[in-house]
């Protein structure tokens, strides 16, 4: 008897909690959300449905904890959870494509290191790893090698490669 009234209690107790509702910020605004994953496009919705001031054309950053923003593509799922931090800016914004291992990657911004280029290679589809080492393609035919702390200077056409690191090709 005693199981089955601690089990009602601790049953009725996680229902009083706004069952399901996740509240995320897009350009500082609270933004509620009714599921725990939507897609870009369905993050831009939603915020404009709930008067944030953005269009469905502006591009969408999630920013992480480590000061980075990430871009997240129309299509692709995000796992929405409390705290959750969103930037919406205008596309005419820099954004620059660059490729790694022949893959196009877009990064915003002037400029990113090594583990930005690598990070964003990772979650725009790209099959490397973290600990990959990133070399630079040079127009000369020679290569450099970026460490995940050396800044790059971003334009158009930048091509790297990544390779594991006991892979001496």
């Amino acid at each position: 008897m005693t199981t089955e009234s601690h089990d009602h209690e601790s049953h009725h107790g996680h229902h009083e909690h706004g069952h399901g509702l996740v509240i995320v910020l897009v350009n500082e605004t609270p933004v509620k959300f009714h599921v725990h994953e939507a897609t870009g496009a369905e993050i831009k919705t939603t915020a404009i449905a709930q008067e944030v001031h953005i269009e469905q054309n502006f591009i969408l950053l999630v920013e992480l904890p480590d000061e980075n923003n990430r871009v997240i593509e129309d299509d692709e799922k995000v796992h929405l959870h409390e705290q959750l931090r969103f930037k919406a800016i205008h596309s005419h914004q820099h954004v620059v494509e660059i490729s790694v291992n022949e893959q196009p990657v877009k990064l915003h911004g002037r400029r990113a290191t090594g583990a930005q280029i690598k990070a964003a290679a990772i979650a725009q589809g790209v099959l490397i790893q973290e600990n990959f080492i990133l070399q630079e393609e040079l127009p000369n035919g020679t290569s450099r090698v970026i460490g995940d702390n050396d800044e790059v200077h971003l334009r158009k056409h930048l091509r790297f490669t990544a390779i594991a690191p006991d892979d001496n090709s």
